[in-house]
């Protein structure tokens, strides 16, 4: 068997062990990114980012997230909603399906709590935000360089500039329409056996 033939069929079984976790609808212009890889990209985050204690997927719609900064909990229920593509940078933007729910048991924080829900009235200021995200009523913007979001980069890595993609997270699933067809051939599927973890899983 020569290398062509070898890599060939490399290609095709790693194609059939990522099918688990993503599914193409070529017709619809459709990539969907099943429940499975949903609820392990939520464990991989929330392994990495530090104030983050719980990532799940909501039963209906979006992700709820709950943050943990000093002795304040903070709830937060959003769902992604679009990405452009601008050379190397990626932005995004999310929709915040609720207002966030703050809660402390400190006394200290308790008073800080209150004035934020009722004269502020729930609204995050955009000071609050980490650079290079904003906020206006209830949508959050925010931009990331491309091998920041190493998941966006394995799927759609030749996709053109200035492309944009439609997001909806519905019952665990994000749903992904293109603008252009989506193909196996144009996914980095080795890329995306190392952050399925599959070859462990072997």
């Amino acid at each position: 068997m020569n290398i062509l033939s070898r890599l060939g069929k490399f290609g095709n079984f790693l194609q059939e062990r990522v099918k688990d976790y993503i599914s193409l609808n070529t017709q619809l212009k459709q990539l969907t990114i099943e429940n499975k890889a949903i609820l392990l990209l939520c464990q991989q985050a929330i392994a990495r980012v530090d104030q983050l204690t719980s990532l799940n997927p909501s039963v209906t719609e979006g992700l709820t997230a709950v943050i943990q900064h000093q002795k304040i909990t903070i709830k937060v229920h959003f769902t992604p909603v679009q990405i452009l593509f601008k050379g190397d940078i990626i932005e995004g933007k999310l929709k915040l399906l609720s207002k966030p729910d703050v809660e402390t048991d400190s006394l200290i924080y308790r008073p800080l709590v209150l004035i934020w829900k009722t004269l502020l009235g729930g609204k995050i200021d955009n000071k609050a935000l980490p650079e290079k995200m904003r906020i206006e009523d209830d949508i959050i913007y925010y931009e990331f360089s491309k091998d920041q979001v190493p998941l966006i980069d394995a799927l759609f890595h030749k996709i053109e500039d200035n492309s944009v993609l439609n997001l909806d997270l519905i019952e665990g699933k994000l749903i992904i329409e293109s603008q252009v067809l989506i193909n196996w051939r144009d996914i980095n599927l080795q890329e995306l056996s190392q952050i399925f973890n599959l070859f462990s899983k072997s």
